[in-house]
């Protein structure tokens, strides 16, 4: 992320012969929001075109048991939100289990499908498809994973593509994610960057611009 942000600023101040840098923290946010529209525009021609690279892993999440709700657990807090996905539960790509800690103690015994909130309610009696798993995403922005037979599943791991990489790193405690590498394809990044001077550099001008009057003198000035 640092590369792409500090490349960033100096395109700025190359543009606009500024003196001024732009708050990283400011161009933090434009990556994140130029890197999950590029994608979101590619899943809207072919939602299955998905690029390894962007996927990320929410390790070890904790799921406790469901009031009024046999069979279902949920996990102890929101997990960030994926990149939406038209049909589908947003961009998870995987839910595996049983975990302990934070490694995975052996592949799926059996698929988990990710499904819709309302498919959720109907699916999942194991009569008709006991080779089958379920989980969604509830309104809560916790996951919610279905189970009749299985006992003992505290923890998942989730795999998906997230809006906020960052905020994924943050939730696997990662101490340095600024640093870490970026979820984003290497081709893909002159189309983030191009987008963010297209965009937010022509939007900060204009902010400028409107400060100075047309005699060019600082408008606080007496």
């Amino acid at each position: 992320m640092n590369d792409i942000a500090y490349d960033v600023i100096e395109m700025y101040k190359a543009t606009y012969k500024d003196t001024d840098s732009l708050d990283v923290r400011q161009v933090y946010h434009w990556v994140n929001v130029a890197r999950s529209f590029i994608i979101k525009q590619r899943l809207e021609k072919n939602i299955f075109n998905i690029y390894e690279e962007e996927i990320q892993q929410i390790k070890g999440i904790v799921l406790g048991a469901v009031t009024g709700s046999t069979g279902v657990v949920g996990s102890s807090s929101a997990i960030p939100s994926t990149i939406p996905r038209t049909g589908y539960q947003g961009t998870i790509t995987r839910v595996s289990y049983p975990y302990s800690g934070t490694s995975l103690l052996t592949f799926n015994p059996y698929p988990v499908q990710i499904v819709t909130q309302k498919r959720f309610q109907r699916v999942g009696n194991r009569k008709f498809n006991g080779s089958l798993f379920y989980a969604t995403i509830g309104m809560d922005k916790k996951l919610y994973f279905k189970t009749y037979t299985l006992t003992g599943i505290d923890r998942i791991m989730v795999e998906g593509v997230f809006q906020n990489p960052i905020e994924v790193m943050l939730f696997n405690s990662e101490t340095d994610p600024y640093n870490a590498a970026y979820p984003l394809n290497s081709n893909l990044i002159k189309d983030v960057t191009n987008l963010i001077v297209s965009e937010k550099f022509q939007f900060i001008l204009q902010q400028t611009e409107d400060k100075v009057p047309e005699d060019g003198r600082d408008s606080t000035t007496k």
